[in-house]
């Protein structure tokens, strides 16, 4: 039996692992992330001093969640991490991130756009295992978080991915969710061989 239940910080390995398995258009990062840890620190760990969201869970084991937080009190988050960050590498708790260093690079070079964040200050991000999909659970954990930032007065949400995830802007239009912006983008050509057409998708909650 799936349940779907509010998340806490002690998801944290859960969400690490599917973050990761998930983040290469479906896949695992590690073909062009290959430190875990570094990724989880960076694009998990901002979020949890005050998680916001919903994880599908059997048997103890997270096999999907819905995640996000308000623009600006992401970046705070962000930016208070730094001395954690620094304190990791003199540590050597990322072994692997010289390998990470082509990814970041292209992260600044090529940079995802965002809609305004006074009409969708939210964002969130949506990930399911490969083998949990096709039961369901993005629309039960897409419904459960929206109806959370309604409940939280939250003016609108926005959300980036690429059209290459069919399934997913599919289930994000039947939400309701709107294009704002079509754009290529080179960032992922090094691993994918061609350019990427990234989407801006966004939802009036008001």
């Amino acid at each position: 039996m799936i349940t779907i239940r509010t998340l806490t910080p002690a998801d944290a390995p859960g969400l690490e692992h599917v973050a990761y398995e998930t983040a290469f258009f479906g896949a695992s990062a590690k073909t062009f992330f290959p430190d875990k840890t570094l990724f989880a620190d960076l694009w998990i760990r901002p979020y949890l001093p005050e998680p916001s969201g919903f994880v599908a869970e059997t048997k103890g084991k997270i096999l999907g969640y819905v995640l996000g937080a308000e623009q600006r009190h992401y970046q705070k988050r962000f930016v208070r991490l730094a001395p954690y960050y620094c304190k990791r590498f003199l540590s050597n708790a990322y072994p692997q991130w010289r390998g990470c260093l082509p990814y970041v690079w292209r992260v600044v070079r090529y940079p995802t756009k965002n809609a305004p964040l006074h009409l969708y200050p939210a964002h969130l991000h949506l990930n399911v295992l490969p083998e949990a999909r096709g039961q369901g659970l993005g629309k039960l954990l897409l419904a459960r978080y929206l109806e959370l930032l309604k409940n939280n007065h939250t003016n609108g949400v926005q959300l980036s991915t690429t059209r290459e995830n069919v399934a997913a802007v599919k289930l994000y239009e039947q939400f309701g969710f709107e294009v704002w912006r079509d754009y290529e983008s080179p960032l992922w050509q090094p691993w994918k061989g061609h350019t990427v057409t990234h989407v801006v998708l966004v939802k009036h909650l008001k």
